[in-house]
């Protein structure tokens, strides 16, 4: 396979595997939210001072962060405040450089990189397989 094609795969790999940290980590932040904002309102409530949604607006603004750091659809720029660890895409960076870096000095063998591709031509030789033709006629089956 070319190398592009490969290029093209892991890209798409990786690209998929990234989105579903980042899906993880949102449903898990979510999780989180939900209690945790119920209890700010109630406690804003039962306080009765002057500015009750204090605790409730203090949540938002750290929803609002987490949705920053997690990123899903990578509409927000890292934080630069928080250094390397400014969003799961500095993360994942980070991780991809270091695979680049023991790939480069030898450490990891190109030959996985060869197997994983290898297997993907396999699926996509039985996808290609399983899919029939498009001839323009009807199945009677599905009457």
């Amino acid at each position: 396979m070319a190398e592009d094609g490969w290029k093209n795969r892991g890209e798409l790999v990786k690209n998929a595997v990234v989105f579903q940290l980042k899906l993880l980590a949102d449903g898990l932040r979510d999780l989180v939210l939900m209690p945790v904002s119920i209890v700010a309102a109630l406690v804003g409530l039962l306080r009765g001072e002057d500015h009750p949604e204090k605790e409730f607006e203090s949540v938002l603004e750290w929803g609002r962060q987490s949705e920053r750091w997690i990123n899903l659809f990578g509409s927000h720029e890292p934080f630069e405040q928080a250094g390397d660890v400014g969003s799961i895409d500095r993360l994942v960076s980070r991780a991809e450089a270091v695979v680049r870096d023991q790939v480069a000095r030898g450490d990891m063998t190109a030959s996985a990189g060869d197997a994983v591709n290898s297997v993907l031509d396999k699926l996509h030789r039985r996808a290609q397989q399983s899919v029939p033709p498009d001839d323009g006629s009807t199945d009677d089956r599905s009457v």
